[in-house]
């Protein structure tokens, strides 16, 4: 489901992406996966070292653990956007094609219906 803007094409948001997914995969799977795509995403744009600090800052700043990002997916990609302006939509479509790629993986494949 990608969106049509000024003549460019958007990826879909990191939210709209799971919806349109049909996630039926276990709440405890789908949360690590979107963990691992998240560490793998700050890893590859910003180095492990500031994604360790960034975890830091959310919990110090925001009293907000990197384990709670999962269930409050709305509120972390706020607070991704007022830490790092425009670039955090950058982030977030990184997450959301680590994501996507983790989704699609055969092992993962057999626990999501298309939908």
């Amino acid at each position: 489901m990608k969106k049509e803007m000024m003549g460019e094409v958007e990826e879909p948001s990191l939210i709209e992406l799971i919806l349109s997914k049909g996630v039926t995969i276990d709440h405890k799977d789908l949360h690590r996966l979107i963990l691992e795509a998240l560490d793998d995403s700050l890893d590859e744009i910003l180095g492990k070292r500031t994604r360790i600090e960034f975890y830091d800052q959310l919990e110090r700043d925001y009293y907000f653990g990197r384990h709670e990002i999962p269930k409050r997916l709305g509120d972390f990609l706020l607070i991704l956007d007022r830490t790092f302006g425009t670039n955090g939509k950058i982030i977030e479509r990184a997450i959301a094609k680590h994501l996507t790629s983790k989704l699609d993986r055969p092992d993962t494949n057999a626990a999501i219906s298309s939908g």
